[in-house]
């Protein structure tokens, strides 16, 4: 059953708590742990150890995406190195950066956490296209999270929280390039338990529909046990079509439409909170950096169609670690993990395959960082392996969050106000 207007739990924890480790505008991730670091990415403070009307209108058939699904064929041959050197260039300033996307003319579209969306012009940030200040709030690991433009570059969709906490996923029209502000409906609300793990990435996938990570819905260790629980949306990858009915349709290829009691619009599940998933442009694949308890901080990477129905485990493991029992037999692992608190850091922030030409060398690998450590790492993936990862020498920040520009550059926003630019250095 497709949740139209969902009455559930979703909490997102950016961070684990950790005494000291942000200060800015109260962002402070959650941690599942009083004494342990940040452990979620981009979020403001939160303690981790907190503890659906359907339309009375029939539905009809969802519509299939009109959009080619195979991603284009790649024109370079991959074999990245990390020894390569790069900088970061400052190319605008905020308050508290969160998310960006790409507009239909290859504007890069800004989101700041407490409510506005700014174009990134060469001059900097511009005027705010979209403020839906008034109606979200930046509590906890809460404000605007994710932006995300339809495949046919008609619609804006926004994920963030309201004044309750709640999840709410927004399409705001575009019309011939432009952002139409007061032209905004409602496609999907989700009740959040808590003030943490409400992820609420958002992006639109390689088959032209659209992808929404959500977190286990906060508090430590998931005691909602929703990481392995198909028939809430928390904990999962969801995957709707917002231009197929009103709200939107449900893709009838999902993994779960057929089993009763499942909700119908997860893609993937058993995530923590999913702090930044991306597809590669080039090859399609799904990449999904999912935030630790205390243990392990991991990358997950599947093939598109071979994400349908996997799971990832939490809240059962961690990583590769047992975590609240023993390993699901469908489990997929991580294709790398780190420690959470080591001296990689401890909250994972996802990033992109880079595919850009300003860095040769770097062609292919993919590139993130850690929210409490800053520095941009690398890693390099040959027939499903990590053959190598390492640091990349450029420092971010308090690093929320990367943006792919149009021409596969990457940019990469500090919650602390910076944004930069990925360049040769």
């Amino acid at each position: 059953m497709a949740h139209r207007v969902l009455g559930t739990v979703a909490g997102m924890s950016w961070m684990r708590p950790i005494t000291a480790v942000l200060a800015v505008a109260a962002l402070v991730l959650a941690a599942c742990d009083a004494d342990a670091p940040p452990d979620d990415p981009p979020a403001p403070e939160a303690p981790d150890d907190d503890e659906r009307a359907e339309p009375d209108a029939p539905e009809p058939e969802p519509a299939e995406p009109d959009v080619e699904p195979d991603p284009p064929e790649r024109t370079r041959e991959r074999d990245p190195r990390l020894d390569v050197a790069v900088t970061l260039t400052e190319v605008a300033t905020m308050d508290s950066p969160t998310a960006g996307a790409v507009g239909p003319d290859g504007t890069i579209y800004l989101a700041e956490r407490g409510g506005t969306v700014h174009p990134l012009t060469d001059d900097g940030l511009g005027e705010p296209v979209v403020d839906v200040s008034g109606r979200t709030t930046v509590d906890g690991e809460r404000g605007l999270l994710g932006l995300a433009f339809a495949a046919d570059g008609s619609e804006l969709y926004l994920s963030l929280t309201d004044t309750a906490g709640d999840t709410v996923l927004s399409a705001v029209a575009v019309e011939d390039g432009e952002v139409v502000a007061d032209d905004e409906r409602t496609v999907f609300t989700l009740e959040q338990p808590y003030a943490n793990h409400n992820g609420g990435d958002v992006t639109v996938g390689p088959d032209g529909l659209l992808y929404l990570g959500l977190g286990d819905g906060g508090g430590g260790g998931d005691p909602l046990a929703a990481g392995q629980d198909r028939s809430t949306p928390l904990g999962a990858l969801l995957r709707i079509d917002p231009q197929g009915d009103e709200p939107y349709a449900v893709p009838p290829d999902n993994p779960f439409v057929a089993d009763e009691g499942a909700a119908d619009e997860i893609y993937a599940y058993g995530l923590r909170n999913p702090w930044r998933f991306s597809f590669d442009r080039e090859t399609g694949d799904l990449w999904i950096a999912d935030v630790g308890q205390d243990a392990r901080e991991e990358v997950n990477l599947l093939p598109l169609e071979e994400a349908a129905g996997a799971n990832f485990g939490w809240n059962l493991m961690e990583g590769t670690r047992e975590f609240a029992g023993p390993e699901p037999d469908d489990h997929v692992p991580p294709i790398y993990e780190y420690e959470t608190g080591g001296p990689e850091g401890c909250a994972i922030t996802g990033g992109f395959v880079y595919t850009g030409e300003a860095i040769d060398e770097l062609y292919g690998a993919y590139v993130y960082a850690d929210y409490c450590n800053g520095l941009l790492r690398g890693l390099v993936v040959d027939d499903g392996e990590v053959v190598e990862q390492a640091d990349l020498g450029v420092d971010g920040g308090q690093v929320v969050s990367f943006v792919e520009d149009a021409d596969g550059e990457l940019y990469v926003l500090d919650l602390g106000g910076s944004v930069y630019r990925l360049d040769p250095a």
